[in-house]
């Protein structure tokens, strides 16, 4: 097994209050470029409610939730109750907007690789949807019913049984993977021209192209090309806010213009309007994802960096009206399951 770094960030003070934690950890190294990180986002009963938050366009991610959660999420003009104990956020082209109670919700971001290597399904049939986790991975009960026996799901606890349950399903690679990881690196990197020029340089005709990419990463070549080049640049963005200096975006954008609908395409607003949001755990999220797992955003999960390697196991604070990280003890306090509800 790799070493494993690991990661938790405290929300401690704030214009939102006390309660919000959000955690994220490295799978064994044999999972490397199939899981993009596991994570934990929790809220105490005392933050204040309902909580509001965002996730990013991303891979698919499985998450389980306690019993009795009170949590909706919005993907584009569509609400969709999470009533499943365990549910499969698919890929998704658009931002997800989150509105919950007091609670906690664990996951598994799975890359595309991953999704074709354990998913029963093909990735567009989740596309920007919410399903019932066990129609994409048969048995997901045996998680769950052995993450209830737990006192509480602490950090070390939630890697022991994800390592688990996926290790013991990861058989042989599927015969498209290494194409599927070939055209990950590719949307890693962004790389310049279209669709004809990425397929010859992965070798393989665009009708191939195309039918990898929705079976895997749920959605075809040119949307998550526009994707991949967004997220890398909201990503500058937010970094420029936080240092309150310059920045330029992609230099495949002709212009501004050009950003903004692509921003309007993916977050359904201007970004102006989205960076004024309140949206604790993502913005602590980029932070702690960069550190522990690499890349702020899962989409943006480079599959040519191990996740195995990295340095000495380590666990970050960080207070809501600072911007710099602070190194705490290393091992991450254990997580009650009394509340309900998901981040």
């Amino acid at each position: 097994m790799g070493a494993r770094s690991r990661g938790i960030v405290r929300v401690l003070s704030g214009s939102l209050g006390n309660g919000l934690e959000v955690g994220y950890w490295r799978p064994d190294g044999r999972l490397d470029g199939l899981v993009t990180g596991y994570h934990r986002y929790s809220i105490a009963a005392d933050a204040v409610l309902p909580h509001r938050d965002v996730f990013f366009p991303s891979w698919a991610v499985l998450r389980i939730q306690p019993r009795g959660a009170d949590w909706t999420v919005t993907i584009g003009t569509t609400s969709h109750p999470v009533v499943e104990r365990a549910v499969i956020f698919g890929p998704t082209s658009k931002a997800v907007y989150s509105t919950s109670g007091a609670g906690m919700t664990i996951g598994v971001g799975l890359s595309p690789s991953g999704w074709r290597r354990f998913a029963a399904i093909a990735a567009d049939e989740a596309a920007d949807r919410l399903i019932p986790a066990e129609r994409a991975l048969p048995n997901i009960a045996r998680l769950v019913a052995a993450l209830d026996d737990l006192d509480a799901w602490d950090g070390e606890a939630i890697v022991r049984l994800f390592d688990a349950f996926l290790l013991e399903r990861l058989g042989t690679p599927h015969p498209d993977e290494a194409r599927i990881a070939a055209i990950h690196r590719e949307l890693a990197t962004v790389p310049e021209g279209g669709i004809e020029e990425m397929a010859e340089r992965l070798g393989m005709s665009v009708r191939t192209l195309h039918r990898l990419t929705r079976s895997a990463f749920g959605f075809g070549p040119k949307l998550l090309l526009r994707r991949a080049r967004f997220l890398r640049s909201l990503m500058l963005l937010i970094a420029a806010d936080e240092r309150r200096g310059s920045v330029e975006i992609e230099p495949s954008y002709y212009d501004y213009p050009h950003f903004l609908r692509d921003s309007r395409l993916f977050l359904g607003m201007a970004p102006g309007r989205f960076r004024r949001l309140p949206k604790p755990l993502m913005e602590a999220s980029i932070r702690l994802r960069a550190a522990v797992l690499g890349a702020p955003a899962q989409a943006l999960f480079d599959p040519a960096a191990p996740a195995s390697v990295s340095p000495a196991p380590r666990r970050y604070a960080w207070v809501a009206s600072t911007s710099e990280p602070i190194t705490a003890r290393n091992k991450a306090a254990p997580a009650s399951k009394r509340n309900t509800g998901a981040a």
